[in-house]
């Protein structure tokens, strides 16, 4: 399962560097998928996601961390499905029309950094 340890990394990576440089255009390509997706889908990609994080955890040379991440997303997919008190259109709301830029770059730096982690620890 390195494989996806890698493909992760990669991703949340490319997608960091993505969101700092294209802060708008990564804005609006996030509310294409949030809104025209559907929440079902959304929290079975986050829920499978966390899944393929723990089983390839022991390839990792950080297991606890990667653990930890996809618990995390596991934890994200079902409040995503069970939505208590319409908690993920609030969320969506916020971060698609209220956030600002430089949330977006936050969360861009945040995913570069722990990419990059990921990356050496594979």
């Amino acid at each position: 399962m390195v494989w996806f340890l890698y493909l992760f990394s990669f991703l949340l990576v490319a997608g960091g560097a993505f969101a700092i440089l294209y802060t708008e255009e990564s804005r609006r390509y996030t509310a294409e998928i949030l809104e025209g997706g559907s929440q079902k889908l959304i929290a079975v990609v986050a829920a499978v996601i966390g899944i393929l994080l723990i089983v390839s955890a022991p390839s990792s040379k950080m297991l606890g961390f990667v653990v930890a991440l996809g618990v995390l997303a596991l934890a994200k997919g079902a409040v995503i499905w069970f939505n208590p008190r319409g908690m993920y259109e609030a969320t969506r709301d916020w971060f698609i029309n209220r956030a600002s830029d430089q949330t977006f770059r936050l969360f861009g730096i945040i995913w570069l950094i722990i990419g990059t982690a990921m990356f050496s620890w594979v």
